[in-house]
């Protein structure tokens, strides 16, 4: 067992970043570094976390794989040990994996690019490609692995053994690396990835693609574990990606959890990433034919936040590998098929009646980075059961929590590149509608002004007047009468508002707005054209 005891310091990045972003962002971004000398340095790891504590299994403790058999991955960058650390005490504690397991365990918790999901005080690992001592061989672990966080984080602390706490299950359903797991319910799914069986060579299939979406329940009863009530979705075009990102969602009635699953590579015919998402719900996955994703399609760090007063849902991409980058002499996206390293920030917004768009933020990773790191979220922030940040319950500037690990990258392409040794505190600040309360005199009765300009694009003005303090809304409504967004929703004193709306996110036609209080209601056409 090591301990390191360490000093804290932390650097403000971005200081002209704080307060300038786009109008079109649904929040501010600003990042703070601070360091934890003694936590590791790694990337594609398992991770867990329990009161404050942060716990790692597995990943890798060099930079990309190499391309050639000899330096693709070398057993001797295998994370060989379990780390727990404590951002708050400032201490990091590291047990080697096999001082107490069995090479049979011990192997499959060394591998890289683990499925894994925390439920609870449990941490299921599955699969993973590593050393595999039996057979002398790089292999993808037909395995499932349940740790029990708090007592496995106790061990490590106390230098008791961690053998205990580690339940494992062999099933060749698993067998797999590189694909994503989220939780629905009682179900486990397993999205995508592949088998991968000896070393990386460009000349030799043996990369085995699932091309599922695997659905289970996983029994562990403190002694066993099993798998219960398993299906599996099969489309050999469309899931057959790895290393892409699920990313948890909220649908727009502001209750029901769902699932995205954003980016992957690579296409069956082609060295590109997926740029179409695929919607997961309890009924299964459906392809969203309407968008194509731009930046980030490579497993990265992400936050997502939902807006109940919009019904938006909103993931950020926090750098990684894209197919296009933010070309900051141009001012505008390049392409590269090489799909390199960025610095890049995006946030990708799914609004309530279905339509997606894809904007940068003005904020920048200080470094190439983001790519296999984990954004590890503030557990004090409001949020719904499955992490995703309630947005419309903060107010100003939140810490919303830490991007930790990955990989850092040199130049964008080809290049040198090594575990990050950035730890970066990311803060959010919601943007809010500004109701600006225009001339001093009274108004007599309510009135909803026409909009102006109208037609438009993608911004207008809405006007309206209030004869006394009272509490009322102004919401956007679709052709079809669905609500897409609520812009004011709380008591204003008597006068007269006018407030900027913007369409960027919406598409082109039809929108009605409606001004309504206790005793007054009032709907108005107008156009969006783009």
């Amino acid at each position: 067992m090591k301990k390191f005891s360490v000093l804290y310091l932390s650097v403000l990045l971005f200081l002209t970043a704080i307060k300038s972003y786009s109008e079109n962002d649904p929040y501010a971004i600003e990042l703070e570094r601070i360091y934890i000398p003694g936590s590791p340095a790694i990337h594609s790891f398992a991770f867990a976390e329990s009161n404050g504590k942060w716990l790692f299994v597995g990943g890798r403790t060099n930079g990309l794989h190499g391309f050639n058999p000899g330096d693709a991955f070398p057993k001797q960058y295998s994370n060989k040990n379990i780390f727990v650390v404590n951002p708050n005490t400032l201490e990091t504690f590291s047990k080697n994996i096999f001082s107490d397991c069995s090479y049979t365990t011990a192997d499959p918790l060394r591998s890289t690019n683990m499925q894994y999901f925390q439920d609870g005080n449990k941490l299921y690992m599955i699969g993973g490609y590593g050393y595999d001592s039996a057979s002398n061989s790089l292999v993808t672990f037909p395995v499932l692995t349940v740790i029990d966080v708090n007592e496995m984080m106790n061990a490590i602390i106390t230098g008791a053994s961690i053998s205990p706490y580690i339940r494992q299950l062999t099933d060749s359903r698993l067998q797999v690396s590189g694909g994503e797991l989220q939780k629905l319910g009682d179900y486990f799914y397993l999205a995508g990835g592949h088998n991968f069986t000896g070393t990386y060579t460009r000349t030799v299939n043996n990369q085995i693609y699932t091309d599922k979406i695997q659905k289970f329940k996983i029994i562990d009863n403190g002694i066993s574990v099993s798998l219960s009530d398993y299906s599996a979705w099969t489309d050999t075009v469309e899931f057959h990606r790895r290393d892409m990102n699920l990313v948890p969602a909220i649908k727009p009635d502001g209750v029901t959890p769902y699932m995205i699953l954003y980016g992957g590579v690579f296409k069956r015919n082609a060295d590109l990433p997926f740029l179409n998402p695929i919607n997961i719900d309890e009924n299964g996955p459906y392809i969203d034919h309407s968008f194509e994703q731009k930046m980030s399609q490579y497993t990265c760090s992400y936050l997502s936040a939902f807006n109940s007063n919009t019904g938006s849902m909103h993931t950020t991409f926090l750098g990684g590998t894209s197919l296009y980058y933010y070309n900051e002499f141009t001012h505008m996206l390049q392409y590269d098929s090489l799909v390199p390293f960025i610095d890049d920030i995006t946030t990708l917004t799914k609004n309530s009646s279905g339509v997606s768009d894809e904007k940068i933020s003005v904020t920048r990773l200080p470094a190439l980075l983001g790519t296999n790191a984990k954004f590890i979220l503030n557990g004090s922030i409001p949020q719904f059961g499955n992490k995703v940040i309630k947005l419309n319950e903060i107010s100003g500037r939140t810490f919303a929590g830490i991007i930790y690990g990955g990989i850092r990258a040199i130049l964008p392409n080809n290049t040198p590149s090594f575990p990050s040794d950035y730890i970066l505190k990311v803060y959010i600040t919601p943007k809010t509608v500004s109701v600006n309360h225009i001339g001093n005199t009274i108004p007599t009765k309510y009135e909803l002004a026409q909009n102006y300009p109208n037609p438009f694009n993608p911004d207008t003005k809405i006007k309206f007047s209030i004869p006394f303090s009272s509490f009322v809304r102004l919401t956007i409504f679709d052709e079809l009468g669905r609500e897409v967004t609520k812009l004011v929703e709380n008591n204003l004193d008597a006068g007269v508002y006018e407030l900027d709306w913007d369409g960027s996110g919406f598409t082109s036609g039809v929108y009605y707005y409606k001004l309504e209080s206790d005793s007054f209601s009032e709907t108005k056409k107008m156009f969006l054209l783009k």
